[in-house]
C-alpha cells in the first residue's frame, strides 16, 4: 500500500483490493485557492471519500480526475458500502463538544491493513466511536487541535488504541488558512512514541512491516 499526505486532511491510499485489482482511494479532498496555498488534487481516482460536506476544506471533487465512485460517509453512518471491492464504513461523530456539524470516521482495509480517517473530528471519541477505532492499523490523525479534537484528547486516543501508524494531519502549515497548532505540540504530547519524519509526503506500508509498537510518522505534504 501507498498512502501520500496531499496536504490538510487529504491523503491518497493506494493498493490492491481483494479481486486483485489495483484501487486508488483520495480521501477528503480540499479545494484550492479556498484551503490556502495547497495546490489542486488534479489527479485520477477509482474511489473518494468524503467525512461530511465542506468543499473548502474536506469535501472538494472540482480537480479530482477519472471515473470514480464517491463515498459519501454521512449517507452510510452506522453502515458501510462496497467502492471497487472495498468496503468502507462511517460512523457518526461530530465538528463540536457540544455535538454540532455532523461528521464521520470513516474506515476501509486494503491489503489486509485497516486505515483510519478521522474526519472533522472536534470532540474525544468514547463508546461506539471508539470502538469503531479499534484495531486501526493506520490512524490519519487531527494533530492541529480546536476547531478538531483537542490534543491531549487525542493523545487520550492513541494511548486507548495503540494503532501501530499515526500519521499526522490537519495542522498548521504556510499554506493553509486555518488557526490551527502546529505539529510540533501533537509531537510534544506524544512524546513517548518513536517518531519517525522520512522526508517526503509518501509512505509504502504492508502488513509485514508495521511497526509492533505505536509510531508516528510525519509525512511532507505533497501540494
Amino acid at each position: 500500500m501507498k498512502i501520500t499526505w496531499f496536504g490538510h486532511a487529504a491523503f491518497s491510499i493506494e493498493g490492491v483490493n481483494p479481486a486483485g485489482e489495483a484501487v486508488k482511494l483520495i480521501l477528503d479532498p480540499y479545494n484550492y485557492p479556498e484551503c490556502g496555498g495547497y495546490l489542486p488534487i488534479d489527479e485520477e481516482a477509482d474511489i473518494v471519500s468524503i467525512s461530511h460536506h465542506n468543499e473548502r476544506y474536506h469535501s472538494d471533487l472540482s480537480s479530482i480526475q477519472g471515473d470514480y465512485e464517491l463515498f459519501d460517509a454521512l449517507e452510510h453512518v452506522g453502515g458501510s458500502r462496497t467502492c471497487r471491492g472495498v468496503e468502507l464504513a462511517a460512523f457518526e461523530v461530530y465538528e463540536t463538544e457540544d455535538k454540532e456539524g455532523p461528521n464521520s470516521l470513516v474506515k476501509f482495509e486494503l491489503e489486509g491493513i485497516t486505515v483510519a480517517h478521522q474526519g472533522d473530528l472536534g470532540h474525544a471519541p468514547e463508546g461506539e466511536a471508539l470502538e469503531f477505532l479499534r484495531g486501526t492499523d493506520v490512524l490519519l490523525a487531527l494533530a492541529g487541535g480546536p476547531p478538531t479534537i483537542k490534543i491531549p484528547d487525542l493523545a487520550e486516543l492513541v494511548a486507548r488504541t495503540r494503532p501501530p501508524l499515526v500519521l499526522p494531519m490537519h495542522y498548521k502549515t504556510p499554506k493553509v488558512n486555518l488557526d490551527l497548532q502546529p505539529v510540533e505540540d501533537f509531537l510534544e504530547a506524544c512524546s513517548g512514541y518513536p517518531i519517525e519524519t522520512p522526508g517526503g509526503p509518501e509512505l509504502i506500508v504492508t502488513r509485514d512491516t508495521l511497526p509492533a509498537a505505536t509510531t508516528i510518522i510525519v509525512l511532507d505534504h505533497a501540494r
